[in-house]
């Protein structure tokens, strides 16, 4: 992000995936996520669809699955944080989500598909709030955190998995 303004009162591990995303157009870097989604996805094989690169790491289907999830998840804390709703909101556990999925099959296109569909969700919460919607400060986790906050986590968030995505399973 060029504008730091954002990270003086965020969490401190958000700057991580603050500093993945390139402007601070939350709109423009959640509709541009999805091209770059798309095209690190295009470069996985797929018969490595659902192949883990090591022993105890999640397949390339569930580390998408992940992004989605934790998308929804977001999404939905800015919902209420957007509504000036100050009730704290708890945290999740990724990883039981995942575990809870393993008898479950998806297809790389029903992923994508999926993902295209939630993303366009998350771009028209994000686009329906005013400013004041998105600097609203609640709680989410036992963390301090705004609407504006979990918008660009969802874009750093799903950034870093493509990272993980290109380096080990292209």
């Amino acid at each position: 992000m060029q504008d730091k303004s954002i990270y003086s009162s965020a969490p401190a591990y958000y700057t991580y995936y603050f500093d993945l995303v390139k402007s601070n157009d939350l709109v423009h870097e959640l509709r541009a996520n999805v091209a770059l989604f798309e095209e690190a996805l295009s470069g996985v094989p797929d018969e490595k669809w659902h192949h883990a690169y090591a022993e105890g790491k999640w397949t390339v289907a569930e580390v998408v699955r992940h992004v989605i999830e934790t998308e929804r998840i977001f999404a939905y804390r800015a919902l209420r944080l957007s509504r000036f709703d100050d009730t704290p909101l708890a945290g999740f556990n990724e990883n039981s989500y995942i575990a809870n999925l393993h008898s479950m099959q998806f297809s790389k296109d029903e992923t994508v598909s999926e993902f295209r569909a939630v993303r366009e969700s998350s771009v028209c919460l994000f686009n329906s709030m005013n400013k004041k919607m998105r600097e609203f400060l609640g709680s989410a986790n036992g963390l301090s955190v705004s609407a504006e906050m979990l918008g660009f986590m969802i874009v750093g968030h799903t950034c870093h998995h493509l990272g993980v995505i290109k380096e080990r399973y292209a």
